[in-house]
């Protein structure tokens, strides 16, 4: 599972790279301009999968440290796996979600702490990804952080992490117009 460990790295890294570079080429009231009311700005956006992922952390913490107690759901293999292939499936398409209410961004003007606290969650998560790989492969179950009632194994967990910020990467890139 090394291999998908640093798969999984080297692919937030890109990420990362990408997302850093929108932060830098436009200025602050550029990226907390609202494309239109009731759309998130790209600083909105960056708030916001900080606060995913940082929900993903306590998780994280708990299998490392071999304090993890596998949901009840998660005894039932195939409906995790079912569940996490439509989470991945529905990331994948252009179709618009409601986030979970702890997920949605603060509605204000950020500045530059929000885009250095950004860049420390992606370290965190490459971290975790890394501390993760003697774990992965293993069907581990995990509930997702936004409803308990939803499980999908530890590896598509980080997959939809992934999906999710390639998600709204382009997202970004489109109200910027450069997509």
């Amino acid at each position: 599972m090394k291999e998908k460990a640093d798969a999984w790295q080297m692919e937030l890294t890109k990420i990362t790279w990408d997302f850093e570079k929108l932060l830098e080429e436009y200025d602050l009231t550029t990226l907390n301009l609202k494309p239109s009311p009731g759309k998130w700005s790209p600083m909105e956006i960056i708030d916001h999968l900080i606060k995913v992922n940082v929900s993903y952390f306590s998780i994280f913490d708990r299998i490392i440290d071999q304090n993890f107690k596998e949901p009840l759901l998660g005894k039932l293999p195939f409906y995790g796996k079912k569940m996490g292939e439509q989470i991945l499936s529905a990331l994948n398409k252009e179709a618009r979600f409601k986030t979970f209410r702890a997920w949605e961004p603060i509605e204000k003007t950020h500045n530059n702490d929000l885009k250095a606290d950004f860049r420390n969650k992606q370290d965190q998560l490459s971290n975790y990804i890394l501390q993760l790989e003697p774990y992965l492969g293993n069907n581990l179950m995990i509930t997702s952080p936004g409803n308990k009632w939803i499980v999908y194994p530890l590896d598509t967990a980080i997959e939809i992490i992934l999906s999710h910020e390639k998600r709204h990467l382009s997202q970004i890139k489109k109200q910027l117009n450069l997509d």
